[in-house]
């Protein structure tokens, strides 16, 4: 049951960091329902060997997310789609209605054209700044 003033949030999953405390608290305040959306870009994983991998992550990630947005008494659903970035995010906002989406900051030119193209179609992403960990400056989510 959707409600009128439903607050619905989406979550792609870019940074591989959605399941940072930090992260779920910003973007799960005031939402009445948080859409967990894995993209499997296969124009992005020709150019990667590690694709698998990161499919796994990523889906570990969607796991501990689910889990502490559940412990905040909010819906949660998840989705996996295959194809263009840009393109399922849109997809996905338009057909869930989505009024909010949340993306970890990340510094590399894929999130820069990410944000870009949906504020080009009108969506404008609540972009969340974590804090860097010492040990973990080298991973950046998707590098291109």
């Amino acid at each position: 049951m959707i409600l009128v003033n439903q607050v619905i949030a989406l979550v792609p999953l870019l940074s591989g960091k959605e399941s940072d405390p930090l992260f779920l608290s910003a973007a799960t305040d005031k939402v009445d329902k948080v859409i967990l959306l894995q993209i499997i870009d296969k124009g992005f994983m020709n150019k990667t060997s590690a694709a698998m991998g990161e499919v796994m992550h990523y889906s570990s990630v969607m796991r501990e997310a689910k889990k502490a947005i559940g412990a905040k008494k909010k819906s949660c659903d998840e989705i996996t789609e295959w194809g263009p970035t840009v393109q399922k995010i849109l997809s996905i906002a338009i057909l869930q209605k989505a009024n909010k989406i949340f993306l970890v900051k990340q510094n590399n030119s894929f999130f820069d054209e990410v944000v870009e193209e949906l504020k080009k179609n009108g969506l404008d992403p609540t972009v969340i700044d974590l804090p860097e960990p010492e040990g973990e400056k080298k991973k950046k989510g998707r590098l291109f």
